[in-house]
């Protein structure tokens, strides 16, 4: 999902078209689109909007990022021999659509990668491997395992600041980006473009902004693989530190396995509530349902502030200067958007 605005769903050069351009270019999009047989999904319009600008603009490459799953996602129309296919690690997520096992997941997600392509991807469960082996054999690709201790001796400077998810996605990216500059004689990078990059910021993954004498950290880790990683780069960067939480859920997520971490992280866990859409409407899960299970999971003090701006309030009036706003990035959006989080 979009945190600030439609635009960031497509980026030249990293950076999101301005709004007045993307309503230009889109206008004269859907202009095409009116002749089309079938109406696309929201996601399928963007999606093509988005490689409808990059031929526009004459994009030497372009980084697609899959809506969800792979195999059966609108993004597998990219098909080209010459395709690098970037597979990161496998978590629980989007079961009900993708399946319920980890092979069964991994199955969705290698079904990117077509005749001709090579695949990137950490060396992960011997399940999952096998999935990964037994695709690229059937379609004549090529599956390259990667280590990430192996890579990070490769790099002799400090991360600093960046999350540790963060560091071992840079890694991966970073062999990413090896593979075609040796393929196509690209420059390499220098320390200082490797280290431009540690500063980039993603919406609403590990952001940190200072409200008065607050300081927030925002991430929309919304199952339990993303509330790990948060959790453990959290700790990272404020160590010995117990911070006040807000949170919501979208409904239909993995509740019950997210709870126990936010119940030992937090000092005071406030629960609320989003509704908003974008693709589909983003329902938020029953506040009470998921209080009763953090207080289950054993957290100290659980609050339920069914309003969203009510919810923002009584967390800027805590005394905790240390607050995090997690759970979904559609509940981080509506924050923004409304212009609650002043």
């Amino acid at each position: 999902p979009h945190v600030d605005s439609i635009a960031e769903r497509v980026q030249i050069d990293g950076e999101p078209l301005s709004e007045a351009e993307f309503c230009a270019e889109l206008t004269e999009f859907l202009g095409l689109v009116e002749q089309a047989a079938q109406p696309p999904s929201y996601f399928e319009l963007l999606y093509a909007f988005s490689l409808w600008v990059f031929d526009r603009r004459s994009v030497d490459y372009a980084v697609i990022e899959t809506g969800m799953g792979g195999l059966h996602d609108a993004t597998n129309v990219a098909r080209r021999p010459d395709k690098l296919c970037i597979i990161t690690d496998i978590g629980y997520d989007h079961m009900q659509i993708l399946g319920n096992t980890l092979p069964e997941i991994a199955g969705q997600k290698i079904g990117i990668v077509h005749a001709g392509n090579t695949a990137l991807t950490y060396r992960q469960a011997d399940d999952v491997m096998n999935v990964f082996d037994a695709w690229c054999n059937k379609v004549g690709a090529t599956l390259t395992p990667l280590d990430a201790s192996a890579i990070s001796s490769n790099y002799n400077h400090e991360f600093g600041g960046l999350p540790l998810f963060q560091q071992r996605n840079w890694l991966l990216a970073r062999e990413a980006y090896n593979w075609i500059a040796d393929r196509d004689g690209l420059a390499d990078l220098s320390l200082e473009d490797e280290l431009r990059t540690h500063r980039l910021q993603v919406p609403a993954r590990m952001e940190i902004l200072r409200r008065g004498d607050k300081v927030l950290v925002m991430d929309g880790a919304h199952n339990q693989q993303k509330m790990t990683a948060f959790v453990e780069s959290f700790h990272q960067q404020f160590p010995d530190v117990r911070p006040d939480v807000l949170v919501a859920l979208k409904t239909g997520k993995e509740y019950s396995a997210v709870a126990p971490m936010l119940a030992t992280l937090a000092s005071n866990i406030i629960v609320t509530t989003f509704d908003t859409s974008q693709d589909l409407p983003a329902v938020s899960l029953d506040p009470e349902l998921l209080a009763s299970e953090l207080q289950a999971a054993g957290a100290s003090s659980v609050q339920v502030v069914p309003d969203l701006r009510m919810a923002y309030d009584s967390l800027m009036k805590t005394s905790n200067n240390v607050c995090i706003i997690t759970g979904s990035f559609y509940l981080i959006s509506q924050l923004r958007q409304q212009r609650i989080l002043l």
